[in-house]
């Protein structure tokens, strides 16, 4: 019977033992680092009636060495775990494998191998047998954004960065978004843009936004576009500020027009929602282009002062805000400096007031939410200005004690800002949704000491930085573990097991 590998594998930190007799096959694995040798490492494992055992790791320390290790080896199915720290593959490092007895098939190795690019991949081959098959689940497209080398099955992840050409006054622009269908979507099914921070990017958004995951429950698709740099090179959204001249408005707009005909998305389902600069983007559409983007969204973001200002949005918008009161970097008061950017707008209760006068609502409530996570340090109270022209709504949620957080990814735990603000668009496209249907429970895969991470059960790991690049992406079987370490700087981890079940978390590295 084929030997099935069902279960991603990972790292443990072993030591070499010194083989004084090999009574099975010998063979040499020869690693050749490159510039970034420290990035660099591997570890082998057999694969032998359902079991993954570990048989040898390798770290690189420095640049440009080379190192050999001899290893008694049983006949039998193997797989190499290949690593790079940085996520960028192997940079011009190797590894060969040479069998010393002649009569002993080594397939599949070949002459060398070497990780092309991302921070892990697979690599299957069999000591003295053929009769192995490797079951290793992962996107298998070389053209995707999530290629996993070494994978042997789909698993319908791939994600891909696709290019669009619009119009800005006339001259053509190219620019980036990441688009995701859930299987199975309807024609006409709602689509939601995610627009990023300051100097993030929509793979960050597509990570760890929770926006899929929504999407894979109740069918519409989701647009991750990528920001521009502005004058000062930084990934941005120009909201009608004063320090950039890029125009948004017309990529957003003419990609949704785009994405509305090409995959049959209904127009009257559009939305938009972002964090912080994602959310003063996603103000200034409602002002601006308000017959395109029928409601939306801001986590952590206000209007800027050139939109407070000038807004005149040509029909009523629904719109949903969620904000920390204690926001350090944009203030859930409102900033009265930098008018022109940043500033210039009052707070968040005033600007939803505003919006909900705009659409003539006529009644306002506030509620007190459960504290189901009475471990964050926050609450959150619910603020409705319902009774608006065609039922429309404007919301508040108020997260007391809260920062300048995606809450639900990181933050308060009480409410899931994608769930949130997908519940509250669908009671204007197709009937109101209730939340806690969109909320799965969150599995225990992880476990977090500080120090290392330690697999409960077998998962893939995921760690991104505020800004959403990632920083450490590999599996780990259950029982195993992983150091991390960093400067003391807060990170995002998440955790999924391949039958889909999940678990993220914030928490701040301890210093080298």
């Amino acid at each position: 019977m084929p030997i099935r590998l069902t279960a991603l594998i990972s790292s443990l930190f072993l030591s070499l033992t010194a083989i004084a007799q090999c009574e099975e096959t010998e063979v040499v694995f020869t690693s050749i680092t490159d510039q970034w040798g420290q990035e660099m490492g591997w570890q082998l494992y057999q694969i032998a009636d359902g079991d993954t055992a570990m048989v040898a790791d390798f770290a690189g320390t420095l640049g440009f060495a080379v190192s050999a290790d001899t290893l008694c080896l049983e006949d039998g199915c193997y797989i190499l775990l290949a690593t790079d720290s940085w996520g960028d593959g192997w940079n011009g490092g190797s590894l060969s494998a040479d069998v010393l007895d002649a009569s002993v098939m080594l397939e599949g190795f070949g002459s060398e191998f070497t990780l092309a690019g991302g921070f892990y991949g697979f690599h299957p081959f069999s000591l003295g047998t053929g009769d192995c098959e490797f079951l290793l689940p992962g996107c298998t497209d070389p053209e995707a954004l999530n290629f996993l080398q070494g994978a042997t099955v789909d698993d319908g992840s791939c994600g891909y960065v696709e290019t669009f050409g619009f119009s800005d006054g006339g001259v053509g622009q190219v620019r980036e978004y990441i688009y995701y269908a859930p299987p199975g979507m309807e024609v006409g099914a709602p689509l939601v843009f995610v627009l990023h921070g300051y100097s993030g990017s929509g793979l960050g958004m597509y990570n760890y936004s929770g926006f899929r995951e929504v999407a894979n429950q109740e069918g519409f698709a989701v647009v991750f576009p990528q920001g521009s740099a502005d004058w000062s090179g930084t990934n941005h959204w120009n909201a009608n500020f004063d320090f950039s001249g890029v125009n948004d408005h017309a990529f957003l707009s003419q990609l949704a027009g785009y994405l509305q005909d090409t995959h049959g998305h209904d127009a009257d389902c559009t939305y938009s929602c972002g964090y912080s600069n994602g959310g003063f983007m996603s103000y200034s559409l409602a002002c601006d282009n308000a017959d395109t983007f029928r409601g939306i969204g801001s986590v952590g973001g206000l209007m800027g002062g050139n939109d407070w200002t000038t807004c005149t949005p040509s029909q009523p918008v629904p719109v949903v805000h969620i904000h920390g009161t204690s926001d350090n970097v944009v203030p859930y008061n409102g900033n009265p400096a930098d008018a022109g950017n940043w500033g210039g707008a009052p707070g968040v209760e005033v600007i939803v007031e505003t919006w909900a006068g705009w659409n003539n609502c006529t009644e306002v409530t506030e509620t007190a939410l459960p504290d189901l996570d009475p471990t964050d340090g926050s609450t959150v109270d619910l603020i409705v200005h319902s009774g608006g022209d065609n039922g429309y709504e404007a919301r508040v949620f108020r997260v007391n004690g809260g920062g300048h957080d995606w809450f639900g990814s990181w933050g308060n735990f009480d409410i899931s800002s994608a769930a949130e603000m997908w519940s509250f668009w669908s009671q204007f496209c197709g009937g109101t949704i209730s939340v806690s249907e969109l909320i799965p429970e969150q599995a225990e895969l992880i476990r977090w000491d500080g120090r290392q991470f330690t697999a409960l059960e077998s998962c893939r790991l995921q760690v991104c930085d505020m800004s959403g690049r990632t920083v450490l992406d590999r599996p780990l079987l259950r029982g195993q573990s992983i150091p991390f370490g960093g400067s003391g700087q807060v990170h995002l981890w998440s955790a999924r097991s391949q039958d889909g079940r999940f678990q993220y978390r914030k928490f701040q590295s301890h210093v080298r």
